[in-house]
């Protein structure tokens, strides 16, 4: 009898297991997905285009990509414009930010994962880099908490 619940048991336990699916693919998560109302304002619109998203928030605009390339390479193009690095929930960052008549932009990469990269482009009216570039921080903190688990 003992063998025999065993067994049972067995077979639920890979039933339960073989049906669960697999991580998606980072080619396959949708990068609308990232970013949602509240994280900088109200969301009032998005607009998908191929692996990026345009988020248009009350007083900034993102541009949400994902890409695959080495960190290192994306950060040194950042950083040999004036840019710096940062760290996000444990994930290194390099953002660089232009203030142009009144209008700040924001342009950053955080490394996701080995390879896979966030990168982030953060247009609003201001006159304070510093300001636009915390916020730019924290959407990629946001990016990075959901964003699923891949393989």
């Amino acid at each position: 009898m003992i063998r025999y619940l065993g067994l049972v048991a067995l077979v639920a336990l890979t039933a339960c297991t073989a049906q669960q699916p697999a991580p998606p693919k980072f080619a396959d998560i949708d990068p609308c997905t990232l970013l949602a109302s509240g994280d900088a304002g109200t969301l009032t619109g998005t607009s998908k285009g191929e692996r990026a998203c345009d988020f248009a928030f009350d007083s900034l605009k993102v541009r949400l990509t994902l890409r695959t390339e080495k960190f290192a390479d994306a950060s040194q193009r950042l950083q040999s414009d004036g840019g710096y690095g940062a760290v996000v929930n444990d994930h290194p960052m390099t953002r660089r930010c232009t203030d142009a008549s009144g209008t700040v932009t924001c342009e950053g990469v955080v490394e996701a994962r080995d390879g896979q990269l966030i990168g982030l482009t953060v247009v609003q009216r201001s006159n304070d880099p510093n300001v636009v570039g915390q916020t730019t921080q924290g959407l990629a903190a946001k990016a990075l908490e959901r964003l699923p688990v891949t393989s």
